[in-house]
C-alpha cells in the first residue's frame, strides 16, 4: 500500500512545475488551483529575464520595476528571486539598481548587460549587498570602459 500525503503531493506538483518552466508553459498553469499557484509561483519568481530591445518588453519591465518598493513592503516572492537580466535597457537608474538591490536579497546571478552606467556607489552596493553573487555582468557600459573593477 502506498502512503500519500499532502506534503508529498506538493513535492511531486513542485517537480512538475520545475518541468513545465523548462518548457515556458508555467505561468498558464499557475491558474489550475490554489495548490498549483502556491507551488508553481516561487519557481516562476526565481528567474526573471527581461529585454529592452521591443516595445512590448519595454513594458512589460516598467511594470517590474514599478513592484519595486522605495522603502515599503517587498513583493511576496521577492525572496525566491536568484537570477536577474535586465539587459539593454538604458533608462535603469542608479536608483532603480538600489531598489533592486534592496529588494531581492538572494541573487546569485545578477546581468544589467547594456542597461546602465553602474559605477561607484551602486557597484560598491551590489558587492555589499550580495555576498553569495557567483555572476556579475555589467558589460557594454559607458561609465566602465578602460577602468578596473
Amino acid at each position: 500500500m502506498v502512503h500519500t500525503s499532502i506534503f508529498n503531493i506538493q513535492e511531486l506538483l513542485e517537480q512538475i512545475l520545475h518541468f513545465l518552466l523548462i518548457d515556458k508553459s508555467l505561468y498558464p498553469a499557475l491558474f489550475v488551483s490554489r495548490l498549483w499557484y502556491r507551488c508553481g509561483a516561487p519557481i516562476l519568481w526565481r528567474h526573471i529575464e527581461l529585454k529592452g530591445w521591443e516595445e512590448e518588453d519595454r513594458t512589460r519591465l516598467e511594470r517590474f520595476l514599478k513592484i519595486i518598493p522605495g522603502g515599503g513592503r517587498k513583493p511576496v516572492y521577492s525572496s525566491k528571486l536568484t537570477h536577474l537580466k535586465i539587459t539593454h535597457y538604458y533608462s535603469l537608474s542608479n536608483k532603480k539598481i538600489k531598489g533592486i538591490v534592496h529588494t531581492f536579497q538572494n541573487i546569485i546571478h545578477l546581468d544589467f548587460e547594456g542597461s546602465t552606467d553602474c559605477i561607484g556607489k551602486t557597484l560598491k552596493l551590489i558587492a555589499k549587498s550580495y555576498p553569495n553573487l557567483k555572476y556579475l555582468n555589467i558589460s557594454t557600459l559607458r561609465g566602465l570602459r578602460g577602468k578596473m573593477i
